[in-house]
This record gives structure tokens, C-alpha cells and sequence, in this order.
């Protein structure tokens, strides 16, 4: 009768694994039919307007990326510029396709294509989204030119990074003591960070001692909570928000739901009943508005 902050499709998908696995028992015999529990699915009565994860309204929206593009600001330091950096390009990687944070974080180089069939000369980035993700394997399409800026900012920071492991090696060779980002001492010179290969993940951080992994979630977590402290907006917007602005700007600028479900991987209905709801307030300055022939010219209805 409580869903405790999860949202009853979540609830309901649980619930129909659990009478697929009863029914196994049965089928199986480890469970006698009179006792096969019946757990009924729960009515979905959520208020789509006060989501967990709202899609910024339009004047959030550009608040949020003032206050955004000048997060790298005011650093001395190379390294802390382009570590901001890096967040300024995932947030607009994660808004400009509409990716679950999940999905982003497995993304390869050898899973993204870039063409350049448009007619205003923009190249497209065809990305090929993991089967381990909440609906599977699936090819989406976005901005080519947002998957570049990342790609070349991953390179800028390999050269940093070898940089300073050139520095770091030459004190090494000179008897000096050196520590990593964590403070502890090595003794062994680090091999140079090599270049981006089709196996290397597109929001990988180069700055990981011999590991090509992803910056953890906390610390961009962090970084988008710094943002949101800054903006101090009402509503209570979330990396996930992302996700709900991509898809609500996409219906506004006359995609399909159809097409828009397909390339994020979301049912038409989930689309409808969340994100449908919003267009009136993104629409506000064309909605409501229309001239009555039958009175005055000066007259708006």
C-alpha cells in the first residue's frame, strides 16, 4: 500500500518475477498449487507532475547552464580545469542523448559511428547501448558534434596526465619522493597512458593510476549537486533530470513519441504519462493565445 519513494512500475515489474518464479516452483513441484501465493499488482495513481526526477522547465534550464559553463573557471591548476571540464561535457553527453547514467558509463569507443548525412553538415553519432542495461541492447542516435568534444577532451587530458607522469618519473629517477593523488608513495616509475583504443569507455578517466575506468558516480554526483546548491532552484532536479529534459525537448521540437521512446529505449506509454504532461508549460507563450474574427482588431481572446 506504500511505495516508499519507488515508482509502481518498478514495484509491478518485481511483482510479475516473483509470480513467474512461483509458478516454476509449481511447475517443478517444490510448491503445492493450494499454496501458490497471489500478489496482486499495485494501481499506478504516481502524480506525473511531482516526479522523482522532473525535466528542468525552460527558465531552470538556463539558469542551470549559466551557472554550468563556468563551473572550470578561475583554476590554476590544469588538471582541476579539465576534470571540471569533463563534467561540463558529460552533462551535455547525457542531456544531448538522453542516456540512463547506467548506459552511459558502458559505452565504448568501438560501439559509437559517426556520419555525416545531414543537410546542414552536422555529422550524427550512431551508438550501439550494451545488452546489460535495464531494456537491452539497442542503437540510438545523437549529435556527433557533442561524442567529439568528448573524444577530444579525453585526449587532452591523456596528455596531461602523461605529463605529469613524465615530471613524477624524473624525481623518481632523481631519488626524490613522489605521491600519487591519495597521498602514498611510490618507488616504481608509471608507464604513459596509451591512446584511446575502441575498447576504451568514452567517459573513461585518464587520471587512474594504470585503470581506464569511469570517474565514480559520487564524484559527479557531487560536481551536479555543487551546481544545483549554486542555482538553488525549487524543484528538486537529479543527473536523471537529464535524461527527462532530453526527452521532453525532443517531443517539443515535433519528434514522435514513437521515435523518441525507440532511440532512448522507453515504452510509449511511460513517455505519455510523464513527459506529455509538461508541454504546456514549455508551449506557455504559444498556448492560449488565438484571434476571434468576430470582435475588434484590438481585441486578443
Amino acid at each position: 500500500k506504500a511505495t516508499k519513494g519507488l515508482a509502481p512500475s518498478t514495484i509491478n515489474a518485481d511483482i510479475s518475477t516473483l509470480n513467474v518464479i512461483f509458478n516454476w516452483m509449481v511447475e517443478e513441484e517444490h510448491l503445492q498449487p493450494i499454496n501458490k501465493p497471489v500478489i496482486k499488482r499495485i494501481k499506478d495513481k504516481k502524480n506525473y507532475r511531482d516526479e522523482a526526477n522532473p525535466a528542468f522547465l525552460p527558465e531552470d534550464w538556463e539558469r542551470f547552464k549559466d551557472v554550468l559553463y563556468k563551473f572550470d573557471v578561475g583554476h590554476d591548476n590544469e588538471y582541476e580545469t579539465w576534470r571540471r571540464r569533463w563534467f561540463i561535457n558529460y552533462v551535455r553527453f547525457m542531456y544531448g542523448g538522453g542516456f540512463r547514467p547506467h548506459e552511459a558509463r558502458k559505452i565504448r569507443f568501438g560501439d559509437v559511428e559517426l556520419f555525416n548525412k545531414r543537410e546542414d553538415g552536422k555529422p550524427s553519432a550512431l551508438i550501439q547501448i550494451d545488452t546489460d542495461t535495464k531494456t537491452g541492447k539497442r542503437e540510438m542516435v545523437m549529435n556527433g558534434n557533442t561524442f567529439k568534444n568528448l573524444k577530444y577532451h579525453l585526449n587532452k587530458g591523456i596528455k596531461i596526465r602523461n605529463k605529469q607522469i613524465l615530471e613524477k618519473n624524473e624525481k623518481l629517477l632523481k631519488g626524490q619522493r613522489v605521491h600519487d593523488f591519495h597521498n602514498r608513495s611510490y618507488k616504481e616509475p608509471l608507464p604513459e597512458v596509451a591512446p584511446i583504443s575502441k575498447d576504451d569507455f568514452i567517459l573513461m578517466n585518464p587520471f587512474l593510476n594504470g585503470k581506464r575506468r569511469v570517474y565514480h558516480e559520487s564524484y559527479i554526483r557531487d560536481w551536479m549537486n555543487m551546481i544545483l546548491k549554486e542555482c538553488d532552484f525549487k524543484r528538486r532536479y537529479t543527473i536523471y533530470s537529464l535524461r527527462s529534459t532530453h526527452i521532453s525537448y525532443a517531443l517539443l521540437n515535433g519528434q514522435t513519441v514513437n521515435q523518441v521512446s525507440k532511440n532512448v529505449g522507453t515504452s510509449m506509454e511511460m513517455i505519455q504519462q510523464t513527459y506529455d504532461g509538461l508541454s504546456a508549460r514549455y508551449s506557455m507563450d504559444k498556448l492560449g493565445f488565438f484571434k476571434d474574427t468576430n470582435v475588434p482588431k484590438e481585441e486578443d481572446i
